[in-house]
C-alpha cells in the first residue's frame, strides 16, 4: 500500500510517542508494588508493543525496506500451528500446496504411458510461479505413490546442502548438432560411462545396465535463451528415445520453459510462438504439455495448512494475516483483489514451516 509523505510523518509521529510511552511504562513497572497495578501496566505494555510492531510494519513497507519484524510475526504464528506429530514434514511440503488440475493431468499422462521407457513432460510458467519446483514435486510423488518411498530404486541429482532435487539448464549448442552432442555427453557423464560405452549403445542395448526402476531429471531454459531450432531438438530426443531397448529404466524427462507473465494474458509474439511450437511438438509426439502455471488460491494454501494438523481456523488466519502483511505490495494487490497467491511467496511460507517444524 502507497502512504503520501505526511500519512508517513503521522505513522513517524504515531511511533515516537508510543516508544515513549512504551518506556515510561516499563520503568513505571519496576516502581509497582501492588500485584493489580502490575497486571494492568504488564497488559497495558504487551498492548504497546503490538501496536509498536504494526507501525514499524507500515514505515518499513511504505520506505520499501525489510520487514524482519513482519517474519518474526509470521514465525510465531507458524509455532502457534498445531501440527501434527505424526506427519513428516519433509521435502515434498516445499512444493506441494495443491494444484489439483495439473496434478491431475500429469497422472493421467502417467498412468497412460506407465509402459513406456521414456517420458517427456512439457511445463511452462512465469518464475513467480516457481515452475521446476512443480516437476520437483511430481518427482518426489512419484517415489511415494510409486516406489513406496524406495529411494535407491530412483535415479536423481541432489543438492549436496539440502538434498533437494537438482534442476539442470538444458544441454545447448549453437545448433542442433551440437546441441544433440551435448545432450550425449550429459548422459555419458551422468550415469559414468566407460570409454567403451557410449549413449547409442546404451540406447540399443541398454549396456551398461542401470539398477534403478526409474531416472528423473528436470531440466530448465528462460524464454530469453529459446532458438529457432529448438524444437528440431527436442524432436530428436524424443525419436531417439522411442523404441529403446527394454532393459533400460524408466526415464522421466521435465522440460521447463519459463515464461514471463504467461498467468497475465497479453503474451508477445515471441512468446506465443514459443507456446505454439511447444504445443505442435506434443500433439505431434502424444507427449504432455503442463501449462500454464496459475496462481494458488487461498483455499487451497488454507487446505494445506490444515493438513499439517491444525483444526483451528482462527489459527491458520493468523498465519494468513501475517504472511499477507510480509508480502510485497503487488502481491498483496493479488490477494486482496482475487484471493490467490503466487507459488514464490507460498513457497517462501512452505520453508519456513519446513524449517520450524525440523528444528
Amino acid at each position: 500500500m502507497r502512504y503520501s509523505p505526511e500519512e508517513i510523518e503521522g505513522f513517524e509521529g504515531q511511533l515516537d510517542l508510543l516508544v515513549r510511552k512504551l518506556n515510561f511504562m516499563k520503568s513505571e513497572l519496576g516502581r509497582t508494588i501492588d500485584p493489580n497495578a502490575k497486571f494492568a501496566i504488564t497488559e497495558e505494555i504487551a498492548q504497546l508493543e503490538g501496536q509498536i510492531s504494526d507501525l514499524k510494519g507500515k514505515l518499513s513497507a511504505a520506505h520499501g525496506l525489510p520487514v524482519a519484524n513482519q517474519k518474526e510475526r509470521l514465525a510465531e504464528a507458524i509455532r502457534q500451528l498445531n501440527m501434527d506429530e505424526e506427519e513428516e514434514i519433509g521435502l515434498l511440503h516445499l512444493v506441494n500446496c495443491d494444484r489439483h488440475q495439473m496434478v491431475d493431468k500429469f497422472w493421467n499422462a502417467f498412468d497412460e504411458k506407465e509402459e513406456e521407457h521414456f517420458q517427456f513432460y512439457f511445463i511452462t510458467g512465469c518464475p513467480t510461479q516457481m515452475p521446476p519446483s512443480f516437476a520437483e514435486r511430481m518427482v518426489y510423488e512419484l517415489l511415494v505413490e510409486e516406489l513406496d518411498g524406495e529411494s535407491d530404486a530412483l535415479h536423481i541429482l541432489t543438492q549436496e546442502d539440502s538434498g533437494r532435487l537438482r534442476i539442470q539448464d538444458l544441454p545447448l549448442g549453437r545448433n542442433t548438432r551440437k546441441s544433440q552432442q551435448r545432450f550425449k555427453a550429459y548422459v555419458q557423464e551422468r550415469f559414468r560411462f566407460a570409454d567403451t560405452q557410449s549413449f547409442d549403445t546404451f540406447i540399443e542395448t541398454g549396456v551398461p545396465n542401470l539398477p534403478y526402476d526409474y531416472v528423473a531429471v528436470v531440466f530448465e531454459l528462460h524464454e530469453r535463451k529459446w532458438s529457432s531450432f529448438l524444437p528440431e531438438y527436442l524432436e530428436w530426443m524424443i525419436e531417439t528415445f522411442k523404441n529403446p531397448n527394454k532393459q533400460v529404466p524408466k526415464f522421466l524427462f521435465f522440460f521447463v520453459f519459463y515464461v514471463d507473465g504467461q498467468h497475465l494474458g497479453g503474451l508477445k509474439s515471441e512468446q506465443k510462438s514459443i507456446l505454439t511450437a511447444l504445443s505442435e511438438l506434443t500433439v505431434r509426439h502424444e507427449t504432455t504439455l503442463l501449462t500454464p502455471l496459475l496462481p494458488v488460491e487461498d483455499g487451497d494454501l488454507r487446505a494445506w495448512l490444515m493438513d499439517l494438523g491444525e483444526r483451528n481456523p482462527n489459527q491458520v488466519q493468523s498465519v494468513i494475516d501475517a504472511m499477507v502483511a510480509g508480502l510485497r505490495e503487488e502481491d498483496q494487490l493479488l490477494f486482496r483483489d482475487k484471493q490467490q497467491f503466487n507459488m514464490k511467496d507460498i513457497e517462501e511460507l512452505q520453508a519456513l514451516i519446513h524449517n520450524i517444524a525440523n528444528e
